[in-house]
């Protein structure tokens, strides 16, 4: 017997068929342990499309569901288009609808990122990030979940964990989107400092200064920043702006000194980028002193009447502010609007992220000549008293001609 076992020990073939076995054995454990993750992830899905069952349907959604075989694809369609319309209350309610009936996983997937960009959309944010961490969880490498998520955290001020975010979409990212992807990231680090209840004043100006420095596409966050809470960090900053692209407008004027346009910033361009800032300070905030010798900044203050050196101005639209400040009674004032360089849609506030079109970046900053309001109260006040004294003169007219 015990020889009989020795000679199948020593058979090749034995020992293959041990290996064998012991990969089977291997491979099915795997399976079996893949298919206890698949099966648990979809209980999870199951369990958490229950939790939002709620709201009622109209009776034709209700029938078409119990009737229709694969009533998905046509009711999806449906709650889109009533997102759309801008009932995403009723498209909210056809999703848990469709969620309560569905009992493909992939399906209730579908639904459920349909159900949290609504919710979203309609303001519900933290709804969204429930549903939207749910998936994560079960599907970690879904980038327009990621890119959302980010967006629900950015949106409530929970910019640490929207930082946490924006790490899992660049290791899904391709390398033409590591520019965007930086600037996201300067940008949320920006205000995590700017928010931040554990750091001094001077401990945020200091780092807020070196992250303008690093990334130039926050210029205009932290000079807002600067100008509330360090006036005089504020200016430092903004004479070393025009500097920098008085600068690099001299290399432009030389063929010679520069390889790439694409790089020049005109020398009006970086100050004007901030005009709206420039434009709310007083007489007795300025430090005049110091500005002199820098002729962008100075056209602006000119243009409000502040400097009267009869030195023209060369933007446009400053130059006839200065003009009716030194040769008119009439006063005009700039008007500010902000435009996304993306989609180009206009809006009265500044904002990091469009509103329409969620893209990223500085909006330029658009701005007109108005008629002042005090010049209209006074022409209101002028109408007014020639009017008074247009009757006074008819009643005093009508009173002699009786006499």
């Amino acid at each position: 017997m015990f020889e009989q076992v020795m000679y199948f020990y020593h058979d090749p073939l034995f020992g293959a068929s041990i290996l064998l076995g012991i990969v089977a054995i291997l491979i099915f454990a795997d399976w079996s342990r893949n298919k206890y993750k698949a099966k648990k992830k979809e209980m999870a899905l199951q369990d958490f499309a229950k939790s939002y069952s709620e709201g009622s349907l109209s009776d034709e959604i209700i029938d078409f569901l119990s009737i229709s075989k694969n009533p998905t694809p046509s009711l999806m369609l449906l709650a889109k288009t009533y997102a759309l319309a801008g009932d995403r209350g009723y498209a909210i309610k056809i999703y848990l609808g469709i969620l309560e009936k569905t009992t493909n996983t992939q399906e209730k997937l579908i639904i459920l990122e349909s159900l949290g960009i609504t919710y979203f959309e309609a303001g519900f944010l933290q709804r969204a990030k429930e549903i939207f961490l749910e998936i994560i969880k079960a599907y970690p490498r879904n980038r327009q979940v990621l890119d959302y998520l980010m967006r629900v955290y950015e949106n409530m001020g929970e910019y640490e964990e929207a930082l946490d975010a924006l790490e899992s979409i660049e290791e899904l990212s391709v390398p033409k989107q590591r520019a965007s992807i930086e600037q996201m990231r300067s940008y949320l680090h920006f205000m995590v400092l700017k928010n931040s209840n554990f750091l001094s004043l001077e401990k945020k100006r200091k780092e807020i200064v070196s992250l303008m420095r690093y990334c130039g596409k926050i210029n205009r966050l932290a000079l807002e920043y600067l100008s509330v809470y360090d006036r005089e960090a504020f200016w430092v900053e903004v004479l070393a702006l025009d500097a920098q692209s008085s600068i690099e407008h001299s290399l432009h004027s030389n063929p010679a000194l520069i390889k790439n346009e694409q790089n020049h910033i005109d020398s009006n361009e970086a100050v004007l980028q901030v005009l709206d800032i420039l434009w709310r300070f007083t007489r007795e905030e300025i430090p005049f002193e110091k500005l002199k010798n820098h002729k962008s900044i100075m056209d602006i203050f000119r243009s409000k009447g502040y400097v009267k050196d009869n030195q023209e101005c060369e933007v446009f639209e400053l130059e006839a502010l200065r003009i009716l400040q030194a040769h008119s009674t009439q006063r005009g004032e700039l008007t500010f609007e902000y435009r996304c360089n993306q989609c180009k849609n206009i809006f009265p506030f500044d904002s990091y992220r469009c509103a329409v079109c969620a893209n990223i970046g500085q909006m330029d900053l658009v701005f007109r000549v108005v008629e002042s309001k005090q010049s209209q109260f006074a022409s209101s006040i002028d109408s007014t008293q020639n009017s008074a004294f247009i009757n006074s003169a008819k009643q005093f007219a009508s009173n002699f001609s009786t006499t």
